[in-house]
């Protein structure tokens, strides 16, 4: 019997580590497996007549909240060309609801690992539903699952799984509902992570919904990944910072320029909504921690917030934002609540007044606090965060500009409104003129030599060899250094002290530092 397992990945970069995973757990079974990965920007008609022209008994789709659509017209045309395949689907998307469709014989819900060998066992003769198992695999025992792949891997982005389940219990989260957590051993992961490196893995983000959850674990392992500071690999992990040990704090403010990024999900700073989400967060210990991080600039750090939760109306999310924002982590991510089936959320949506598009990823519509123009001006906020600030062309501008201007939520208002109601994409050099003329006539209290200096250092610092746009050049330029009517003084990864005074530079692309490889900066007396 030929069995296809279709992971449908959101970029071509990644790598589908639910395929893998189920592959290593019934690899022994008498199957032929093909395991297929597509990307959600492909054609569907080329996806469907791959599918369609190997002629396979079975194809089993990993389902998520970004490919389901796809996946669902896929499954029924292939029905309709071959009425005797087996269509199964399972993932963190699959829940009873999938039961109305009839091209779909086999639903595997929950973890998938033990349902999917039984259906195998049975030759797909039972029931349309494999329920959530109570039992779990044991993660110690699992075979490594990217072994069949190992030559495919170079250069790609991995997702890493070093544990299952989560102590926590985020109303919106899947994970939420599984709180029994399950560890891989610390020395069979570094091993597993030792293979990856050596076959040319890019970064590899580790999928566990709180990393730092087990104190002894996740540091024993952040030691080890240490000896991969010099092999071209980064280490992706999603924290609780403020409930991060302090050993391990430390350990990471003091690790090598760009070997770990931090994930850090604070979501709100608003006290009845994280108790109405069964959150806990310590925001002063997460301002203490975030700014002790940054201050060496190896670090790359992404803090989250999320529009529509309960009791946070716009004048709260400005707040959440503004304080968020003022952490100055290298990116932002403004998301919008999704009110995704099997949640605490899903259920609680009719007692919050929320209303959410009924297709993937179910995104909020509206709740008692938040109406649709209000969500609407946080898309403006996203808009220029995700196309500005979360971009590294821009840092030391913005570092500047949270100082200076009064309300940051309300300046990414309207530059963000600008830009979603722009036609044409903005080239690099557009958008550093764009954001110069917005700044000088946001607030004429701006100093504007000040901005076209930093806008300027940014070039210089994230455009190595690129002609500089004309607008920026100053005229005390030369081929032996720039002179800039600003002294600087850099902290961690940051200009921290900006002094009016024209000072000469000397940029140097030999010796670079920090995250986003900047050159060294001298200062020509």
């Amino acid at each position: 019997m030929k069995i296809a397992l279709v992971g449908i990945n959101s970029k071509y970069i990644h790598k589908n580590l639910a395929i893998y995973s189920l592959y290593s757990y019934v690899k022994n079974l008498n199957y032929d497996f093909d395991l297929l990965e597509f990307s959600i920007n492909e054609p569907i008609d080329k996806v469907f007549h791959k599918l369609h022209h190997a002629d396979y008994d079975a194809v089993c789709f990993a389902t998520y909240v970004w490919n389901k659509d796809m996946i669902l017209k896929l499954a029924q045309n292939l029905k309709s060309v071959k009425n005797n395949l087996k269509i199964v689907l399972g993932g963190p998307e699959i829940s009873e609801i999938y039961q109305k469709y009839d091209f779909i014989d086999h639903l595997i819900i929950g973890e998938g690992e033990i349902g999917f060998k039984e259906l195998l066992e049975m030759e797909f003769d039972c029931s349309k539903i494999i329920p959530r198992y109570k039992e779990h695999i044991d993660l110690e025992k699992q075979s490594f699952v990217y072994e069949k792949i190992l030559d495919q891997l170079e250069n790609k982005i991995v997702y890493y799984e070093g544990s299952r389940g989560c102590p926590f219990h985020c109303s919106y989260c899947l994970s939420g509902s599984d709180n029994i957590l399950r560890l891989k051993s610390a020395d069979k992961i570094l091993d597993e992570i030792s293979i990856l490196v050596d076959h040319g893995v890019k970064q590899i983000k580790f999928i566990d919904r709180t990393f730092n959850s087990n104190v002894n674990w996740s540091k024993s392992i952040v030691i080890g990944l240490l000896k991969h500071a010099n092999d071209g690999c980064n280490f992706h992990f999603e924290v609780s910072i403020d409930k991060m040990n302090d050993s391990l704090v430390e350990i990471l403010h003091n690790s090598p320029d760009k070997l770990f990024q931090l994930e850090i999900g604070i979501q709100t700073t608003n006290i009845q909504t994280l108790k109405a989400i069964n959150r806990t967060n310590d925001f002063n210990k997460i301002k203490e921690r975030v700014k002790y991080l940054l201050s060496n600039g190896n670090l790359h750090l992404h803090t989250d917030l999320i529009a529509g939760l309960p009791h946070e109306n716009i004048s709260s999310f400005k707040k959440s934002f503004n304080e968020i924002y003022a952490l100055k982590a290298q990116m932002l991510q403004v998301g919008f609540l999704k009110v995704i089936p099997n949640t605490q959320m899903y259920v609680d949506a009719e007692k919050y007044g929320i209303k959410y598009r009924n297709y993937p990823p179910y995104e909020i519509l509206e709740n008692d606090w938040l109406k649709s123009e209000d969500l609407l001006i946080i898309k403006y906020v996203e808009e220029g965060i995700d196309n500005f600030y979360n971009k590294k062309y821009f840092r030391q501008t913005f570092i500047y500009l949270m100082d200076v201007v009064k309300d940051n939520f309300n300046f990414f208002c309207i530059f963000g409104e600008i830009i979603f109601n722009k036609e044409n994409v903005l080239s690099l050099n557009d958008k550093y003129e764009f954001l110069y003329n917005f700044i000088i006539s946001y607030d004429s209290e701006i100093n504007i030599t000040i901005i076209r200096a930093l806008l300027q250092i940014d070039w210089i610092l994230t455009n190595k060899n690129k002609r500089m746009p004309y607008f920026l050049r100053f005229e005390k330029n030369n081929n032996k250094f720039i002179t800039l009517p600003i002294d600087i003084s850099f902290s961690g990864h940051d200009i921290s002290k900006i002094e009016v005074k024209e000072t000469n530079y000397i940029f140097d692309y030999e010796e670079v530092w920090g995250i986003y490889d900047y050159p060294k900066v001298n200062k020509v007396f």
